[in-house]
């Protein structure tokens, strides 16, 4: 498709810039007030990077970061896998999984899991966006910043096809138009950082 000919499509902001710094300061002070003594906190790459970095910048108390990857949930393989591992030894420790969303559960389940049986002192679960529409396994969410339906979002850590991520809000988005064209968001979004 030629650029001339291209659809410039009008995003639906599902959250601005400016709620998700509320978001993320509402979330450093409960995590601040929990964890007194510190606590290490891990992101699933790669949409919680950042969530994350807003987050670690929001709490007031010791944070020691690391990260992990997995294998999305493939309903065709039934698992998940370990794809990075933690640099960090969590044994005796607080941790904190930190994700940009939770759908299905799955992902976060085995992360959880994992960390339990490495002696964590305790393992918690913060998520910037809650899909329990799509939950297939269920998880206790402790640190919730926004629950969401099934709509499909990019921005702020979600991209499409390597895009959107580094926008400061979160956008709906029609995956059949960026399946089309990925660059069917370009540039309205872009242009218009709220």
């Amino acid at each position: 498709m030629s650029n001339a000919a291209k659809l410039v499509l009008e995003p639906k902001v599902f959250l601005s810039a400016a709620q998700i710094h509320s978001i993320v300061a509402r979330l450093g002070a409960q995590l601040s007030a929990r964890f007194v003594d510190g606590v290490v906190l891990i992101g699933l790459l790669r949409d919680s990077v950042p969530f994350l970095a807003d987050l670690v910048r929001a709490m007031t108390v010791p944070v020691t970061v690391d990260f992990m990857a997995v294998t999305p949930y493939s309903p065709h393989t039934g698992r998940v896998r370990l794809l990075k591992d933690l640099d960090t030894d969590i044994a005796g420790r607080d941790a904190v999984i930190v994700e940009g969303i939770i759908d299905t559960g799955l992902s976060t389940a085995f992360v959880h899991a994992e960390l339990q049986h490495r002696g964590a002192r305790s393992v918690m679960i913060c998520t910037l966006l809650d899909r329990p529409a799509r939950r297939v396994l269920p998880v206790e969410i402790d640190f919730v910043g926004s629950e969401i339906s099934e709509d499909y979002v990019i921005g702020f850590g979600f991209d499409h096809e390597g895009r959107y991520r580094n926008l400061r809000m979160i956008a709906q988005a029609d995956l059949e138009a960026l399946s089309a064209d990925p660059d069917a968001y370009v540039s309205a979004l872009y242009g218009t950082q709220r």
